[in-house]
């Protein structure tokens, strides 16, 4: 269940299905704050309100200089503010669709129950590539020029590299008691094998 998605799930506004039509009433000209919240584990949406221009004043509880647009992307467990002003139609479609364009969510803004508005076409899906991902802004940059090692053969410490040269001369090794290391019997190879890391 990797890519799971509205081939799959039915997504809800407020609990409803898509032909549930859920309806959020408002009067011509009153500015109407709606609240998006991602509830999602793992979907991003695109929202927009045809025919509406919406006014982002809130994101993640903290408020904005507030930003005008037409559509944005929500993601997992996001939540904004967007202030509207519904006129001139009795009804407006508030359409979400996946970013695999798979499926969508939508209700209404409208006068009263019972009215709905056109629900677009899905857009066309997006086809991802590594600049999108943030993983292909590289090609252009010059690796040759960085270095290709440390030389650290002049710190204090390091002479003949990390103690080559360190001799042993002078040390009394008498006291130093170590059996013989244990050998396998030949045909065993409980030592090196990964079955002896088996917990059952």
């Amino acid at each position: 269940l990797s890519d799971v998605n509205g081939n799959t799930y039915t997504y809800l506004l407020n609990g409803a299905a898509p032909a549930g039509n859920w309806t959020g009433l408002f009067r011509p000209g009153e500015k109407v704050l709606l609240r998006f919240i991602n509830g999602s584990a793992m979907t991003y949406f695109d929202v927009r309100i045809p025919g509406l221009k919406m006014t982002v004043v809130a994101a993640d509880g903290q408020y904005i200089h507030p930003v005008t647009v037409d559509e944005f992307r929500i993601a997992v467990a996001e939540t904004f503010d967007v202030l509207v002003e519904p006129a001139g139609q009795d009804a407006y479609t508030i359409f979400a669709q996946d970013n695999g364009r798979t499926g969508h969510a939508r209700g209404t803004l409208a006068v009263r129950e019972g009215l709905q508005a056109e629900v677009p076409p899905h857009d066309p899906r997006p086809l991802l590539t590594m600049d999108d991902m943030g993983h292909g802004g590289m090609s252009g940059m010059d690796h040759g020029a960085m270095g290709g090692g440390h030389d650290m053969s002049k710190m204090k410490g390091m002479e003949g590299g990390c103690g080559a040269n360190m001799g042993m001369a002078g040390m009394d090794r008498g006291a130093m008691q170590h059996g013989a290391a244990a050998t396998p019997a030949k045909g065993d190879e409980r030592l090196i094998d990964m079955r002896a890391m088996a917990t059952s």
